[in-house]
């Protein structure tokens, strides 16, 4: 998401560490609308920052000064959200992480389907660090990952982790000495249930891990380059009460 503003009565201001500041009324819901447009990932922090479940914006009212959020899929992480007295949502995107704070959430019947709503925050922080949220996938049920590199090479591995912003994947059988910047189109996730994820990726860097025993396995870092919604369900799929 490129976010710009140049001028002054865009209430627009930059710190020293890096950060930018938005607190206009009508540039907030500007991006919180594009939040709900894009049906974009969006990591919700309670408690502390290690307690985190993977939403997205469902609706924005601006009348009512409230924007929307579907629950995850765990209900624990759930209950422990609706209890915290505050919480966190922040958004990865290519240029940083974007982030806002809110009171304890509200549960709400939206379409008559449970969610929460928080206000609509009176500011947002755009921080140029990547911090990804990483989930480690349990090797006993990880995915199969496979692409092919652009050379024709068939390459298959494991899903190692991942975050809203990319993957990792271990267990390659092919050299992983892959240049950063490398796009691999049509990247397959196989799931257990025979369902399958297509996605774009983009290499970040790649090397070697240590696997089960000890062993040295190939593994190679992926931002994404598409963003399914189905890649946002396997996300939440694996998602769980840090």
């Amino acid at each position: 998401m490129h976010i710009q503003s140049t001028t002054n009565s865009d209430r627009y201001n930059a710190d020293a560490a890096g950060s930018r500041l938005f607190w206009s009324r009508n540039q907030i819901i500007e991006i919180l609308d594009r939040f709900v447009r894009k049906d974009q990932p969006i990591s919700v922090h309670y408690s502390n920052e290690e307690r985190a479940i993977i939403s997205r914006a469902l609706q924005l009212n601006s009348d009512l000064d409230r924007v929307y959020f579907e629950y995850g899929d765990h209900k624990g992480a759930n209950s422990r959200l609706l209890r915290s007295q505050e919480v966190q949502f922040s958004v990865e995107n290519n240029s940083g992480k974007l982030q806002f704070t809110g009171p304890r959430v509200r549960d709400v019947l939206l379409s008559g389907k449970p969610a929460f709503h928080v206000p609509i925050p009176d500011r947002l922080v755009q921080t140029d660090r990547r911090q990804h949220q990483r989930i480690k996938i349990p090797q006993v049920s990880a995915p199969l990952v496979r692409f092919s590199l652009p050379d024709g090479r068939k390459v298959e591995g494991q899903l190692a982790d991942m975050s809203t912003a990319g993957i990792g994947v271990i267990g390659l059988k092919a050299d992983p000495k892959l240049p950063p910047g490398t796009l691999i189109y049509n990247c397959l996730i196989q799931l257990g249930d025979g369902k399958r994820v297509l996605v774009d990726l983009e290499t970040r860097n790649a090397g070697v891990t240590p696997g089960a025993g000890g062993k040295l396995m190939h593994r190679i870092g992926f931002s994404l380059a598409s963003r399914p919604r189905e890649f946002s369900d396997l996300l939440q799929a694996f998602t769980v009460d840090f």
